[in-house]
């Protein structure tokens, strides 16, 4: 077993820069700015919760080992943020930008770790305001926490390279394993892992003696994911698979261009070129061996990622891990090459489109327009809170009725903005096959009386309302979300269910 002692090349090389560049003031200072403007930005922006995220919070409720679409790490961290906060918006989407700012300083210690402080501070600040992060901060997903773990996992692994005794190797499956627990997508970190060991003939010998032990905590802390998924049809694992579509058409290059495509906008034009460059001078060996080792961090995850995207489509975000180590190497690849002011037109560039994402449609409506649906960001989380008061308004007039929904995403925006909380909606599901999570956990049956407000996207759902002794339309629910465009749902009185069939 081979190790990097502090004397070797590359190690000597990162002591005489270990005194250079900014400390872990200017960092933590950095990274603690803009985490504040973003929670500021949370706590007096009017932007609602889409419709995944109201679900997150539906979940957070109850929580459990497991969620029909997802591993529970996010409903977990919902759960805790919003029983020190309240229900509010800000404390639903307050864990994001947490995350992502715990994620920056991790990178900022890997590069310490690897080049010194200049390297550390670069990659702290390019993640800060990479411009998927920047959107990803503001809401509530899966991603921050298992880019967080990932980034934490990655620090573990490549201390554990160079450090005797099984610590470390414990470490990264600990972090590994919550990782998990947010997203499935962090088993590349161990299929990384694994190449990076296999590829060095001096650490291959780790690939059976250590890594295991990571794989094996890591398995062990998803243990009770397993056990849940396993006492409810294997719920979450269906759904995961069901995500790539392999059963459909394969062989779809447009698919896989725009997958390609939208990766610069994800992590941004400059820093993807200087990505590639880097991938491309550790792929013929060039550089110190720690650093290239980052490379088996980026580029695995990118070719599943762009496999998946040709076989069947790939949303933009399922090569988002790859992007942590790709910020400590591109950090480490311009500052080698004195490409600092480079880094920091990049930055500024990053830093002001984030601006206008938060400050512009505010400043836009403030000077006395109104803009245009198609170029408002914020588009697709509008008008949620107005349908909730509407629909509110509708129980108020029909107290007895239930409310019944046939899309999973109003369904849960309705169980959120309807005052009180619609705990009580039930999803139409004909074909009695649990395809979400509001089909796994509610049940319509056959009631010659009971009544529901039925709330559909269609005008004329003909072949629900065609199971109902009685019918009553209630006219059009219409909320604006800009000054060309709407969002138009139609409203029932339904009652004497016949059943589906």
């Amino acid at each position: 077993m081979t190790k990097e002692p502090p004397g070797s090349p590359h190690w000597a090389t990162a002591s005489l820069r270990s005194q250079e560049g900014p400390g872990w003031a200017a960092v933590l200072a950095l990274v603690g700015l803009l985490t504040a403007l973003r929670l500021a930005w949370l706590a007096t922006s009017p932007i609602d919760l889409y419709g995944d995220e109201a679900q997150y919070w539906i979940w957070a409720q109850d929580p459990a080992f497991g969620y029909y679409s997802k591993p529970p790490l996010v409903a977990w961290a919902i759960h805790l943020s919003t029983a020190l906060f309240g229900p509010s918006e800000f404390a639903i989407k307050l864990p994001s930008a947490l995350f992502h700012g715990g994620t920056a300083l991790v990178l900022a210690a890997i590069g310490r770790d690897l080049s010194g402080p200049r390297v550390g501070f670069w990659a702290a600040v390019l993640w800060a305001v990479t411009p998927a992060v920047q959107i990803s901060a503001l809401i509530i997903s899966t991603d921050p926490p298992m880019l967080f773990f990932w980034a934490l996992a990655l620090h573990a692994f490549l201390r554990a390279l160079r450090v005797e005794g099984m610590g470390w190797w414990v470490a990264a499956g600990l972090w590994a394993g919550l990782g998990l627990l947010s997203k499935y997508a962090m088993v590349y970190f161990l299929l990384s892992a694994a190449l990076c060991l296999a590829a060095s003939p001096g650490l291959r010998p780790l690939l059976w003696r250590r890594l295991p032990v990571t794989a094996g905590v890591a398995l062990l802390l998803l243990l009770p994911n397993i056990l849940w998924n396993l006492g409810n049809g294997l719920a979450t694992f269906r759904h995961t698979g069901d995500n790539a579509n392999l059963g459909g058409r394969l062989f779809n290059p447009d698919e896989l261009l725009e997958f390609a495509g939208a990766q610069f906008a994800v992590f941004g034009p400059v820093t993807m070129l200087l990505l590639l460059l880097a991938l491309h001078a550790a792929w013929r060996g060039q550089g110190q061996p720690a650093v290239r080792r980052l490379a088996f961090f980026v580029w695995p995850t990118l070719a599943v990622a762009l496999a998946i995207a040709f076989l069947s489509r790939a949303h933009a975000n399922w090569a988002a891990p790859a992007y942590v180590a790709a910020t400590v190497l591109v950090a480490d690849w311009a500052v080698a090459r004195g490409w600092r002011r480079l880094l920091g037109w990049t930055v500024a560039a990053h830093a002001f489109a984030g601006l206008l994402l938060m400050a512009g449609p505010p400043l836009v409506r403030q000077a006395g327009y109104e803009l245009p649906a198609r170029y408002d960001p914020w588009r697709r989380v509008r008008g949620w809170s107005d349908l909730g008061r509407q629909v509110t308004e509708l129980r108020r007039q029909h107290p007895q009725a239930g409310l019944l929904v046939d899309s999973r995403l109003t369904l849960a925006s309705l169980v959120y903005y309807v005052r009180p909380f619609a705990f009580d909606v039930v999803k139409w599901n004909p074909d009695g096959v649990a395809n979400d999570h509001f089909e796994m956990t509610t049940r319509l049956d056959p009631d010659p009386v009971r009544e529901f407000v039925l709330l559909s996207g269609r005008e004329d759902p003909a072949e629900i309302l065609a199971r109902f002794e009685r019918v009553v339309p209630l006219g059009p629910v219409v909320v604006p979300i800009g000054p060309d465009r709407d969002r138009r749902h139609h409203a029932f009185l339904v009652g004497g269910f016949r059943g589906y069939r």
